[in-house]
């Protein structure tokens, strides 16, 4: 009997090579994040620029602690137990996830094992649970043992909106963005209205003062039509505080700022691939990094920045540079149900 093996499989490492090389501009590994204190018991985790100054909003009560987005490295999420810790013995009791992406999911065993329970839309769970292994496969070349050894989905889901409460304090969560809609950064966006503090959280449709991460699944064309129904939701709400997923905190003028960004950006990347249908070389990607960089000198988030544009190179620019052809009329959910 012929005991030869016809075929073998191998285990190969996540990723042969660094996915871009570590730039002095990104920070170091030892930066720590910084604290923004909002008030009404409101207070934002902001993580340093090499894991993409990631807000985590924090509405801490006597009778318990709301968090939003979890962060990218286990060490942040860990500094937000701290920082919480440091402000109330309150107990954290919920963690929500905004959207699927890992800068805002991995930091998700961190929270659970302080005792909270994970809170997601039903389709960001599934999107985590899709998506996450190939994301810690992609990001091992950035961030290697830094990165959580594997990841967790929310078991508490919901469609449309749900209320959180801590005694007499309810935070609203709401989808803005699902699979029948258009997205801009995300396919899935959760938002979340905090009515006593008049704070909403706006996830990652606006990144102020930040490069944006825009290549992944993203489309301009339908991002600028999300943006203009952020423009209705805020019209609607009046908060006196906006918290980007990225970014300070700020008023409205960050939404026409975003808009200003990506109508730049898309022209030069259009205008570097002809349309769309001509692949970036290394040359042209690293005239494109430069001319996208001296557009916005002030800008924050390079590691964004070039994540995308290797990205970009990998992947090509067309769904980037698309819309949905019946983005005009594409509606705008609910926001409360």
């Amino acid at each position: 009997m012929d005991t030869e093996l016809a075929g073998q499989f191998f285990a190969a490492p996540p990723m042969a090579a660094p996915v871009a090389p570590w730039r002095p501009e990104y920070g170091s590994i030892e930066d720590e994040g910084d604290w923004t204190e909002l008030g009404d018991g409101v207070s934002v985790y902001s993580s340093p620029d090499y894991t993409l100054d990631v807000n985590t909003v924090c509405s801490m009560t006597p009778e318990g602690v709301v968090i939003l987005d979890s962060q990218l490295l286990p060490r942040h999420a860990d500094a937000v137990v701290r920082g919480i810790r440091e402000r109330t013995d309150a107990p954290i009791k919920f963690v929500s996830n905004s959207h699927h992406h890992p800068d805002h999911t991995f930091g998700n065993k961190v929270l659970l094992d302080t005792g909270a329970e994970l809170v997601s839309s039903h389709f960001t769970a599934r999107m985590i649970d899709s998506h996450s292994f190939w994301y810690l496969m992609f990001l091992s070349g950035l961030y290697g043992e830094h990165l959580p050894q594997g990841y967790v989905m929310p078991r508490n889901t919901f469609v449309r909106s749900k209320e959180l409460w801590l005694g007499s304090t309810v935070v609203q969560l709401f989808e803005f963005t699902d699979s029948t809609t258009v997205a801009g950064e995300s396919v899935d966006v959760t938002m979340t209205w905090l009515p006593q503090a008049k704070v909403l959280h706006v996830a990652d449709t606006v990144w102020p003062g930040s490069h944006t991460f825009f290549a992944d699944g993203t489309s301009v064309p339908d991002w600028f039509i999300q943006l203009d129904h952020v423009r209705d939701l805020v019209n609607e709400l009046k908060p006196r505080v906006i918290v980007p997923g990225h970014g300070a905190p700020g008023d409205a003028g960050m939404i026409d700022a975003q808009e200003r960004y990506l109508r730049k950006v898309s022209g030069i990347v259009e205008e570097y691939c002809r349309g769309g249908e001509t692949p970036l070389t290394d040359e042209a990607k690293a005239k494109l990094r430069q001319e996208i960089v001296n557009a916005f000198p002030e800008h924050r988030n390079h590691i964004a920045l070039d994540i995308s544009l290797q990205l970009l190179q990998m992947l090509g620019p067309l769904a980037f540079l698309d819309g949905r052809p019946d983005g005009a009329t594409a509606p705008r959910l609910p926001t409360f149900v």
